[in-house]
């Protein structure tokens, strides 16, 4: 057993020394000659392109800089984390100021300007806007807001915009007023469309053309429409109103009524246009041309309004 023993201790050394003899000594690499074929690799020693001296040279690293992708994914895990600290917050019993963070984020919103509106007030815009409610581009809805501001009476169209960092630039256009129109003795300024835009006094009515009645302020348009193409009657256009939102009651500056029927009242306006001794009566004045009955006119004179009584003299 011990001669056992000593003869594979023996062995063991003998390998451990030729392992030793065949380990890579740096101190010794200038003893090679530079024809000397390379070594053997082992078993498990594979190629690599760091022992290529003719591998290409790797290719340099660029230099770091923030793009618009890198940004928006920030913006992105901004509002995934305010978003998983408000659900947080929520599960735990807290209620979060959402709007706090983000105006602490820069999403506050601290300027607004209003321009391009004469007749519409600010705090209307301002109340369509919902600024106690909405202090953040965060909570701002544009399309609502345009929605709501378009709905006051004078506004036309609305735009919103955003200038960084924290203002709120809206510019509206306002509606032209078209006709003044008389409603259970009221009085509204309207525009082409019949929108109503404000409530006039009486004692300041605009000198625009007068539409009466229910249903007159849709119609006013096409109406003056239609009677632009008449200059003989629409030269003294006064008063057009609507009976029972089915026909027109023309009034002229002269005292002339023109009774329109409910259906084909441009035959009526081409009949007067193509007779001139309708023509005569129309430009006379004082008188009332009745379409309404089918295939007839009636014509009545208007009585003139009384002169104004003299004033009495003063007797000694």
């Amino acid at each position: 057993m011990l001669q056992v023993g000593q003869s594979w201790m023996n062995w063991r050394q003998a390998h451990r020394a030729d392992l030793l003899a065949t380990t890579h000594d740096p101190a010794h690499d200038d003893d090679i000659p530079d024809n000397e074929p390379p070594a053997h690799k082992g078993p498990y020693q594979v190629e690599s392109p760091f022992d290529d001296p003719h591998a290409p040279a790797a290719a340099p690293r660029r230099a770091w800089r923030p793009s618009r992708v890198r940004l928006l994914a920030g913006a992105l895990a901004l509002g995934l984390a305010l978003g998983a600290a408000e659900e947080a917050a929520r599960l735990n019993g807290y209620t979060l100021d959402m709007q706090h963070v983000a105006r602490i984020a820069g999403f506050g919103i601290d300027q607004v300007n209003l321009k391009g509106h004469t007749f519409s007030f600010d705090r209307d815009i301002f109340d369509a806007l919902d600024l106690a409610n909405v202090k953040t581009f965060a909570a701002l809805d544009p399309a609502a807001v345009k929605a709501r501001i378009e709905r006051l009476p004078w506004i036309d169209t609305a735009e919103l915009s955003r200038v960084y960092p924290g203002r709120l630039d809206i510019r509206v256009t306002e509606r032209t007023p078209y006709a003044l129109w008389t409603r259970d003795d009221r009085h509204y300024l309207i525009d082409k469309t019949g929108r109503v835009l404000a409530a006039v006094s009486g004692d300041t009515l605009p000198k625009l053309p007068h539409f009466v009645g229910e249903g007159a302020a849709a119609g006013a348009a096409p109406f003056m429409e239609q009677l632009a193409r008449y200059p003989e009657i629409s030269a003294s256009f006064a008063t057009a109103e609507r009976v029972s939102d089915r026909r027109w009651r023309l009034k002229l500056t002269n005292g002339t009524t023109i009774e329109l029927p409910a259906d084909g009242e441009v035959g009526a306006l081409e009949a007067i246009a193509g007779d001139e001794a309708l023509k005569r009566l129309v430009v006379a004045g004082n008188t009332t041309l009745d379409f309404r009955g089918p295939g007839r006119l009636a014509i009545r004179p208007e009585k003139q309004p009384a002169a104004p009584a003299p004033a009495p003299g003063t007797g000694s």
